[in-house]
């Protein structure tokens, strides 16, 4: 079953993605303030909005079922020793992959694939040269789906509290 994937424009699509990030997050069971996530939420598309960002539905008109976020990303302001190394080996300009989320129905049908593809697709078009990512550990599913599109795995190349964050890039 292939889903159409669309850019979320109308205010309909922009609760649609609220609702599944908010669900993603619940799933996660993690405190995402460290993310400025209740800001995120409130400011939707805020950083996703074109020109330098995306926020990408999975669904048929009027519903979704998965959702996918790109943002520009810069270097941290006061970046870690280990950031800073990380930043180095980075091509400008650089964009992160955020809410990568599929709901439980469906699941199994290529639905993340195809939106992870439509997002790394997207970054391309937008000129971006390298894309970054975080995710945890636990979540192999989404690691193994990373690694089959060219994904590896990179150093922390941000400030995350969290001990199981792992960090990927891509060369576009």
């Amino acid at each position: 079953m292939k889903l159409p994937i669309r850019e979320a424009r109308s205010a309909r699509d922009v609760a649609l993605s609220r609702a599944l990030i908010e669900e993603y997050a619940a799933g996660l069971g993690i405190d995402l303030r460290f993310q400025a996530f209740d800001e995120e939420l409130g400011s939707l598309p805020g950083r996703y909005a074109p020109p330098l960002g995306r926020l990408l539905l999975a669904g048929p008109p009027g519903d979704a079922v998965g959702c996918i976020a790109l943002r520009p990303l810069a270097p941290p302001a006061r970046a870690t020793r280990c950031a800073d190394d990380v930043w180095s080996r980075f091509a400008a300009p650089v964009g992160e992959v955020k809410r990568l989320y599929v709901q439980p129905r469906a699941r199994g049908t290529g639905t993340g694939r195809a939106l992870a593809v439509s997002i790394v697709d997207a970054a391309r078009a937008i000129g971006y040269r390298t894309l970054c990512l975080d995710t945890l550990e636990r979540m192999s599913e989404a690691r193994a789906l990373y690694a089959s599109l060219g994904f590896r795995t990179c150093a922390k190349y941000y400030d995350n509290p969290l001990d199981d964050a792992v960090y990927y890039s891509l060369a576009l």
